[in-house]
Protein backbone atom coordinates (compact mmCIF):
# COMPACT_ATOMS: atom_id res chain seq x y z
CA UNK A 1 0.00 0.00 0.00
CA UNK A 2 1.92 3.15 -1.03
CA UNK A 3 0.95 6.52 0.84
CA UNK A 4 -1.89 8.13 -1.26
CA UNK A 5 -3.88 4.46 -0.50
CA UNK A 6 -3.26 4.86 3.24
CA UNK A 7 -4.31 8.29 2.97
CA UNK A 8 -7.46 7.30 1.13
CA UNK A 9 -8.08 5.13 3.44
CA UNK A 10 -7.75 7.28 6.85
CA UNK A 11 -9.41 10.21 5.04
CA UNK A 12 -12.20 8.70 2.23
CA UNK A 13 -13.42 10.87 0.02
CA UNK A 14 -17.32 11.14 1.19
CA UNK A 15 -16.55 11.05 5.06
CA UNK A 16 -17.67 14.27 6.49
CA UNK A 17 -14.60 14.65 8.51
CA UNK A 18 -11.75 13.77 5.74
CA UNK A 19 -11.52 17.18 4.27
CA UNK A 20 -9.55 18.26 7.95
CA UNK A 21 -6.81 15.27 7.54
CA UNK A 22 -3.67 16.12 6.92
CA UNK A 23 -2.09 14.39 3.80
CA UNK A 24 2.12 15.27 4.94
CA UNK A 25 2.78 11.78 6.67
CA UNK A 26 1.28 10.13 4.01
CA UNK A 27 3.51 11.70 1.31
CA UNK A 28 6.44 9.31 0.82
CA UNK A 29 5.22 6.45 -0.65
CA UNK A 30 8.31 4.14 0.99
CA UNK A 31 6.35 4.39 4.52
CA UNK A 32 8.33 2.81 7.07
CA UNK A 33 8.35 -0.83 7.70
CA UNK A 34 9.48 -1.53 11.67
CA UNK A 35 8.10 -0.44 14.92
CA UNK A 36 9.50 1.75 16.98
CA UNK A 37 8.25 0.62 20.99
CA UNK A 38 9.87 3.27 22.38
CA UNK A 39 7.05 5.27 21.60
CA UNK A 40 5.01 3.70 23.44
CA UNK A 41 4.21 4.36 27.42
CA UNK A 42 3.29 2.27 29.94
CA UNK A 43 -0.31 3.23 30.47
CA UNK A 44 -3.21 1.81 28.18
CA UNK A 45 -4.84 4.04 26.03
CA UNK A 46 -8.05 2.97 27.11
CA UNK A 47 -11.12 4.46 25.48
CA UNK A 48 -13.70 1.84 25.00
CA UNK A 49 -16.12 3.56 27.17
CA UNK A 50 -17.11 5.80 25.03
CA UNK A 51 -18.81 4.41 22.43
CA UNK A 52 -20.28 6.86 19.34
CA UNK A 53 -23.27 8.56 20.52
CA UNK A 54 -23.23 11.12 17.37
CA UNK A 55 -23.28 13.59 19.30
CA UNK A 56 -19.64 13.84 20.94
CA UNK A 57 -16.23 14.90 18.86
CA UNK A 58 -13.14 13.17 20.80
CA UNK A 59 -9.73 15.67 20.41
CA UNK A 60 -6.57 12.95 21.19
CA UNK A 61 -3.44 14.96 22.62
CA UNK A 62 -1.40 11.95 22.93
CA UNK A 63 2.35 11.54 22.12
CA UNK A 64 3.54 10.38 18.96
CA UNK A 65 1.92 6.59 18.22
CA UNK A 66 -0.22 6.59 20.99
CA UNK A 67 -2.72 9.35 19.54
CA UNK A 68 -2.91 6.81 16.35
CA UNK A 69 -3.50 3.63 18.74
CA UNK A 70 -6.31 6.08 20.67
CA UNK A 71 -7.32 6.62 17.35
CA UNK A 72 -7.91 2.98 16.17
CA UNK A 73 -9.02 1.93 19.48
CA UNK A 74 -11.98 4.60 18.74
CA UNK A 75 -12.81 3.68 15.47
CA UNK A 76 -14.01 0.47 17.22
CA UNK A 77 -16.37 2.51 19.28
CA UNK A 78 -17.68 3.88 15.87
CA UNK A 79 -15.90 7.31 15.98
CA UNK A 80 -14.01 8.37 12.28
CA UNK A 81 -10.17 8.88 13.63
CA UNK A 82 -9.25 11.99 11.60
CA UNK A 83 -5.35 12.49 11.51
CA UNK A 84 -4.13 15.98 11.93
CA UNK A 85 -0.20 15.57 12.29
CA UNK A 86 1.27 18.61 10.48
CA UNK A 87 5.20 18.25 10.70
CA UNK A 88 7.10 16.86 8.08
CA UNK A 89 8.62 13.60 7.89
CA UNK A 90 12.67 13.58 7.88
CA UNK A 91 15.35 11.29 9.63
CA UNK A 92 16.81 13.55 11.52
CA UNK A 93 13.36 15.33 12.58
CA UNK A 94 13.16 17.42 16.11
CA UNK A 95 9.70 16.02 16.04
CA UNK A 96 10.05 12.09 15.97
CA UNK A 97 7.58 11.09 12.87
CA UNK A 98 8.26 7.54 12.06
CA UNK A 99 6.65 5.79 14.83
CA UNK A 100 3.32 7.64 13.93
CA UNK A 101 4.00 6.56 10.26
CA UNK A 102 4.28 3.16 11.23
CA UNK A 103 1.75 3.20 13.60
CA UNK A 104 -0.49 4.61 10.82
CA UNK A 105 0.41 2.22 7.99
CA UNK A 106 -0.13 -1.18 10.45
CA UNK A 107 -3.47 0.52 11.84
CA UNK A 108 -4.65 0.54 8.14
CA UNK A 109 -6.18 -2.66 8.38
CA UNK A 110 -7.89 -2.35 11.98
CA UNK A 111 -9.30 1.23 10.21
CA UNK A 112 -10.42 -1.14 7.07
CA UNK A 113 -12.71 -3.58 9.00
CA UNK A 114 -13.76 -0.96 11.32
CA UNK A 115 -16.23 -0.51 8.39
CA UNK A 116 -17.00 3.47 9.57
CA UNK A 117 -20.45 5.41 8.42
CA UNK A 118 -19.71 8.24 6.24
CA UNK A 119 -21.20 10.56 9.12
CA UNK A 120 -19.42 8.96 11.90
CA UNK A 121 -18.30 11.65 14.39
CA UNK A 122 -14.53 12.79 14.47
CA UNK A 123 -12.04 11.66 16.55
CA UNK A 124 -9.24 14.18 15.81
CA UNK A 125 -5.45 12.75 16.53
CA UNK A 126 -2.89 14.85 17.55
CA UNK A 127 0.98 14.38 18.82
CA UNK A 128 1.65 16.32 21.79
CA UNK A 129 4.84 16.10 21.53
CA UNK A 130 4.50 18.62 18.50
CA UNK A 131 6.33 21.34 20.24
CA UNK A 132 9.32 19.43 21.63
CA UNK A 133 12.04 20.08 21.90
CA UNK A 134 11.74 23.47 23.65
CA UNK A 135 13.89 26.30 22.87
CA UNK A 136 16.01 27.08 19.76
CA UNK A 137 16.91 24.48 16.90
CA UNK A 138 20.25 23.87 16.33
CA UNK A 139 21.99 24.99 13.03
CA UNK A 140 21.84 21.90 10.37
CA UNK A 141 18.88 20.30 12.49
CA UNK A 142 15.57 19.95 10.74
CA UNK A 143 12.80 21.54 12.63
CA UNK A 144 9.64 20.29 12.05
CA UNK A 145 7.99 21.38 15.44
CA UNK A 146 4.09 22.48 14.54
CA UNK A 147 0.65 23.96 15.75
CA UNK A 148 -2.32 23.38 15.63
CA UNK A 149 -4.69 26.95 14.02
CA UNK A 150 -8.17 26.94 14.74
CA UNK A 151 -8.48 26.81 11.16
CA UNK A 152 -7.17 23.44 11.10
CA UNK A 153 -10.59 22.04 12.84
CA UNK A 154 -14.07 22.75 12.09
CA UNK A 155 -15.75 25.53 13.56
CA UNK A 156 -18.22 25.14 16.26
CA UNK A 157 -21.01 26.19 13.93
CA UNK A 158 -19.79 23.37 11.48
CA UNK A 159 -20.02 20.78 14.37
CA UNK A 160 -23.15 21.66 15.97
CA UNK A 161 -24.32 21.27 12.42
CA UNK A 162 -23.81 17.80 12.30
CA UNK A 163 -25.65 17.25 15.72
CA UNK A 164 -22.08 17.33 17.94
CA UNK A 165 -22.71 19.12 21.17
CA UNK A 166 -20.07 17.84 23.47
CA UNK A 167 -16.26 17.67 22.85
CA UNK A 168 -13.81 14.85 24.60
CA UNK A 169 -10.24 15.69 25.16
CA UNK A 170 -8.26 12.64 26.12
CA UNK A 171 -4.50 13.76 27.14
CA UNK A 172 -2.00 12.53 28.96
CA UNK A 173 -2.26 14.56 32.37
CA UNK A 174 -3.15 17.75 33.00
CA UNK A 175 -6.00 19.73 33.90
CA UNK A 176 -5.96 22.08 30.76
CA UNK A 177 -5.27 22.04 27.21
CA UNK A 178 -2.22 22.90 25.35
CA UNK A 179 -1.89 26.18 24.81
CA UNK A 180 -2.37 26.15 20.70
CA UNK A 181 -5.11 23.82 21.06
CA UNK A 182 -6.88 25.80 23.95
CA UNK A 183 -7.28 28.56 21.23
CA UNK A 184 -9.45 25.55 19.32
CA UNK A 185 -11.54 24.70 22.14
CA UNK A 186 -12.41 27.69 23.97
CA UNK A 187 -14.07 28.84 20.56
CA UNK A 188 -16.23 26.06 20.29
CA UNK A 189 -17.00 26.55 24.67
CA UNK A 190 -18.06 30.08 23.85
CA UNK A 191 -19.77 28.92 21.06
CA UNK A 192 -21.83 26.42 23.60
CA UNK A 193 -20.35 23.27 23.12
CA UNK A 194 -19.87 21.27 26.05
CA UNK A 195 -16.31 20.37 26.80
CA UNK A 196 -15.27 17.45 28.58
CA UNK A 197 -11.95 15.96 30.09
CA UNK A 198 -10.31 12.24 30.46
CA UNK A 199 -6.76 10.64 30.59
CA UNK A 200 -5.62 6.88 29.33
CA UNK A 201 -6.42 4.48 31.82
CA UNK A 202 -8.61 6.62 33.66
CA UNK A 203 -11.55 4.45 35.11
CA UNK A 204 -13.92 7.18 36.08
CA UNK A 205 -16.22 9.31 33.79
CA UNK A 206 -15.16 12.31 31.90
CA UNK A 207 -14.83 15.56 34.15
CA UNK A 208 -16.44 18.66 33.18
CA UNK A 209 -14.01 20.99 31.24
CA UNK A 210 -13.96 24.56 31.61
CA UNK A 211 -11.15 25.66 28.83
CA UNK A 212 -9.15 28.64 30.31
CA UNK A 213 -8.85 31.70 28.06
CA UNK A 214 -5.27 31.36 26.28
CA UNK A 215 -2.78 34.41 25.75
CA UNK A 216 -3.66 36.18 22.87
CA UNK A 217 -7.17 34.92 22.52
CA UNK A 218 -8.76 35.85 19.05
CA UNK A 219 -6.10 38.73 18.60
CA UNK A 220 -5.45 39.47 15.17
CA UNK A 221 -2.25 39.05 15.52
CA UNK A 222 -2.14 35.96 17.12
CA UNK A 223 -1.27 33.44 14.26
CA UNK A 224 1.30 35.66 12.47
CA UNK A 225 3.17 35.65 15.70
CA UNK A 226 2.69 32.26 16.40
CA UNK A 227 4.11 31.20 12.83
CA UNK A 228 7.24 33.14 13.73
CA UNK A 229 8.54 30.43 15.34
CA UNK A 230 7.76 28.28 12.71
CA UNK A 231 9.60 26.73 9.76
CA UNK A 232 6.63 25.84 6.86
CA UNK A 233 7.62 23.15 4.48
CA UNK A 234 7.12 23.65 0.83
CA UNK A 235 5.17 20.45 1.00
CA UNK A 236 2.50 22.04 3.15
CA UNK A 237 2.22 21.69 6.83
CA UNK A 238 6.30 22.39 8.97
CA UNK A 239 9.61 21.47 8.10
CA UNK A 240 12.95 22.37 7.21
CA UNK A 241 16.49 22.68 7.51
CA UNK A 242 17.72 25.51 10.15
CA UNK A 243 20.83 27.06 8.12
CA UNK A 244 24.12 27.39 9.23
CA UNK A 245 25.29 30.80 9.70
CA UNK A 246 28.09 31.75 7.43
CA UNK A 247 31.58 31.36 8.18
CA UNK A 248 32.34 34.92 6.63
CA UNK A 249 34.85 37.42 8.41
CA UNK A 250 34.81 41.48 8.30
CA UNK A 251 36.79 42.98 5.84
CA UNK A 252 39.08 45.63 8.30
CA UNK A 253 40.71 48.88 6.86
CA UNK A 254 43.98 50.19 8.10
Amino acid sequence: MNGMELFDLWAPAGAVWSPWAKPLLFADPLLPSLGAAADRAASPVSVSRFPASGSMAVVVDLPGARSVEAGLSLAGDGFRPVPLFNGAPHDGALVPTQPIRHALKTGAETLRFARLVEDAPPAFLLDAGRQSPAGSAPPGSYDNRWLVFPQDFPSASFLQSRQITRVLLLQESGAQPAEDLAHVLRRWQEAGIEMLLTHPGDSMSPAPLQVDKPSRFRALSYRALALLGLRRNSAGGFGSVVPVPSSGGAVGFG
